[in-house]
């Protein structure tokens, strides 16, 4: 473990990778069977704060190869005609669940709201129309920060869970919702809303965290509902995610000294 921890790292814009590339899956296998070329291991450690003092600290690992030559052209297919379909998916439903953990704790999140149906709704066009309805009803009355996405329960019924900060005037909500949702058949009121208290599902001053992990759960990879093109979540204008502080670590520097680093930049910011 290294004495100064800040002496040790380097900004990742002064990084030189010597004309080295990322290896590739079948070289890296090599490597690890002794019979491929000689990898350079690299850890670099990113450090993001919050308004409100949270802080995140990942240490993530590259592995890279010297380049003899140029490149190749990477082949490129037409958007949707991956060999790697389900993986790209997967790939951005990940990207989307860490937008909206982010966009959470950038507005402190601590209470989320959840629109219904009293039917059986399963029409995702329809829930995006009334969600677009409801966002712009809302926002004439007070400014509206939020993050939201939408459930699918197991029997097919839609709704939408928003993470909001601070009470809410909750007879606006309600009202502008069941307008908006209208009557069943049989003359009942067609929505509803549930509010999730902060502190019995520990949500309060100390669990952002939580709640945006909670919401994020539900961006998933489902083709039913996350075709190409269409937008998995929905956040209110004017959210500033903060950027992330890159370090890289010291030449050499393994695992354990990753690790080593990250908890004595926890320890050194009392976290």
């Amino acid at each position: 473990m290294f004495s100064n921890i800040d002496d040790s790292f380097h900004s990742i814009k002064n990084f030189e990778f010597n004309e080295a590339r990322p290896a590739t899956a079948d070289e890296t296998a090599n490597w690890l069977l002794d019979d491929g070329p000689v990898l350079r291991t690299t850890w670099m450690v990113y450090d993001r704060q919050f308004s409100d003092g949270q802080r995140e600290l990942c240490a993530t690992r590259s592995v890279r190869i010297k380049q003899t030559g140029s490149l190749p052209l990477q082949h490129r297919c037409r958007r949707g005609e991956s060999d790697k379909r389900d993986q790209n998916d997967d790939d951005r439903a990940k990207r989307a669940k860490q937008a909206v953990r982010l966009r959470c704790k950038a507005i402190s999140v601590d209470r989320m709201v959840t629109l219904t149906y009293r039917e059986n709704m399963q029409d995702i066009e329809r829930l995006k129309k009334d969600w677009d309805l409801f966002r712009r009803r809302m926002g004439k009355h007070k400014q509206f920060h939020y993050v939201a996405t939408f459930e699918k329960q197991e029997r097919g019924a839609l709704h939408i869970h928003i993470a909001v900060h601070g009470r809410q005037v909750y007879q606006l909500i309600r009202a502008i919702w069941q307008k908006i949702v209208g009557l069943t058949d049989d003359g009942k009121q067609g929505g509803q809303i549930n509010v999730r208290d902060p502190h019995k599902f520990g949500f309060g001053k100390h669990g952002v965290h939580k709640l945006a992990g909670y919401i994020s759960k539900y961006i998933t990879k489902d083709q039913d509902s996350h075709d190409l093109n269409k937008k998995r979540y929905w956040s209110s204008r004017g959210i500033v995610v903060p950027e992330k502080n890159y370090y890289q670590l010291p030449d050499g520097a393994d695992v354990y000294e990753a690790f080593s680093h990250v908890m004595q930049l926890a320890a050194n910011h009392n976290s």
